[in-house]
């Protein structure tokens, strides 16, 4: 009814209304063909010359039946005639010939029209080829993904809305050790029962009811070994939005945990060497420090006195044996506090009193030695007391804290805290300097690092948050031993 309806309406003042449909039909993308009853060919379009090969004059001289061979029969242009003269028309799928000979698949819809009281069929012909192709393409595509599917390594299978198992990969059947008529069953008795089988029952049923992906992983015993699977669910749709089906795709991740499990327990491994060595280093620091305050210092404090008494004995007149003697006091002197500096880098003294004691000598050396205005905010030094371990890594953590800010913080004030819990122990230390990006920090930066994994020898941890412009700050938690007295108990005992 296309060419009626165009023929219908009111040309322009000097346009036809043929010239109109003709212009009109030629901007349609297929062929258009209006024939008589003696299946003679009365109007094509454009279209339908560049598909067949013929020009308008030719087709003018040529019957339908040419183009199209099936009206050839006397009996099939009756029927035709007789079916397209229906209100509805009729659609067919037939094949046509080209001006060459070569047959190509079409698709026909052909309807009566009245062309000023003649009784004409208008067919409108689509060319199916790109139509067949791009099925064809799509088949191959298909046979192709099913081939990937087949010979994939993961578990793949989809469910229908009943959580019936509709198909399930070579993999999927050779893991639970199914065959075909096993698959098509439901999901409750298609998969092992227990706990597998209830994982496989969540993640299906929560994918078909919030019709959005699910993910877990599953663990699966078979032929005496476990097999750890992530499995995920993914929800199918039709072309109208609607849920037809789920499916599961699982990917054994044994290996991956494996080594995640390896991963952990070497660095377990090297958290313990490095505890290990660092209290080795620390006993050997003690060590070393008291060989050179006891023994050397002891030492150095005799020939000094011994120079001291040789300086009283001296000839008074012998200024030349008096001035030796004054150099080598002064560099005994100077060598005995060496040693006592050396000493006290390498573990001071003052740790033998306690953690608070020690943070008070930190504070006061810090501020002696150039650092910023520090203050500690602490309790009574005997509310804490810790094991020569925890005591001198917490020290640690404080000194390198301390160190870092004096570095880089450009701060005024920087406060210690420590606040005793009835479990733990958390000790503080804020600066109000520049700060820093935590997320940018150096790879090489290893005093961060230190700080960090005197934290986990602890069996605690330490968090650092900073921000520019707003300060640093360093915590530092870790448990207390049974044997540590609280607060109530220290002052009881007082």
């Amino acid at each position: 009814m296309l060419l009626q309806s165009m023929t219908n309406r009111q040309p322009p003042a000097g346009v036809t209304s043929a010239r109109l449909s003709d212009i009109a039909l030629n901007r349609v993308h297929d062929a258009v063909y209006l024939i008589d009853s003696q299946l003679r060919i009365r109007y094509v379009n454009d279209k339908a010359c560049q598909m067949t090969g013929y020009s308008r004059q030719e087709m003018a001289t040529l019957p339908f039946s040419t183009i199209e061979h099936e009206l050839r029969d006397s009996d099939v242009v009756t029927l035709w005639w007789k079916l397209s003269m229906r209100p509805e028309g009729i659609t067919f799928t037939s094949q046509h010939t080209d001006s060459r000979g070569e047959l190509f698949p079409v698709e026909i819809s052909a309807s009566a029209y009245d062309n000023q009281g003649e009784v004409q069929i208008l067919s409108v012909v689509h060319d199916v080829r790109e139509l067949r192709q791009q099925k064809e393409q799509q088949r191959l595509r298909e046979k192709q993904m099913q081939r990937v599917v087949e010979n994939s390594p993961d578990l793949i299978a989809r469910f229908d809305l009943q959580m019936r198992c509709i198909y399930a990969n070579p993999a999927v059947r050779s893991c639970f050790g199914l065959n075909e008529q096993d698959i098509q069953q439901a999901l409750t008795d298609s998969v092992p029962r227990g706990e597998v089988g209830l994982s496989f029952f969540k993640l299906v049923s929560q994918t078909l009811v919030s019709e959005s992906d699910s993910e877990d992983e599953v663990r699966i015993d078979r032929h005496g070994e476990t097999r750890v699977v992530n499995v995920r669910c993914v929800a199918e749709y039709d072309l109208r939005g609607n849920i037809t089906s789920v499916l599961a795709v699982g990917r054994d991740i044994t290996a991956i945990r494996q080594a995640g499990q390896e991963m952990r327990a070497a660095h377990q491994q090297l958290r313990l060497l490095t505890r290990n060595q660092e209290l080795a280093r620390e006993a050997e620091r003690k060590q070393l420090a008291r060989d050179i305050h006891d023994e050397l210092g002891q030492h150095l404090t005799s020939l000094r006195t011994g120079l001291s008494l040789l300086s009283i004995r001296a000839d008074e007149g012998s200024a030349v044996i008096q001035s030796q003697l004054a150099n080598l006091t002064q560099l005994v002197d100077s060598t005995i506090q060496v040693v006592r500096d050396v000493s006290t880098r390498l573990r001071p003294n003052v740790l033998n009193l306690g953690l608070i004691p020690s943070l008070e000598w930190l504070r006061d050396q810090f501020m002696k030695n150039g650092g910023c205005r520090c203050i500690l905010v602490a309790p009574d030094e005997h509310s804490v007391q810790l094991d020569e371990a925890s005591l001198t890594a917490a020290f640690r953590v404080v000194q390198e804290s301390l160190t870092n800010a004096a570095r880089h913080a450009s701060a005024s004030n920087i406060y210690i805290i420590v606040k005793p819990q009835p479990e733990r122990l958390e000790i503080e230390v804020v600066d109000n300097g520049k700060g820093f990006n935590i997320h940018r920090v150096h790879k090489n930066a290893f005093g961060l690092l230190g700080i960090q994994e005197r934290g986990r020898m602890l069996d605690g941890e330490v968090t650092i948050t900073s921000e520019a412009g707003k300060g640093t700050r360093v915590k530092l938690t870790f448990p207390l031993s049974s044997k540590t007295p609280t607060s109530g108990e220290s002052k009881k005992d007082k």
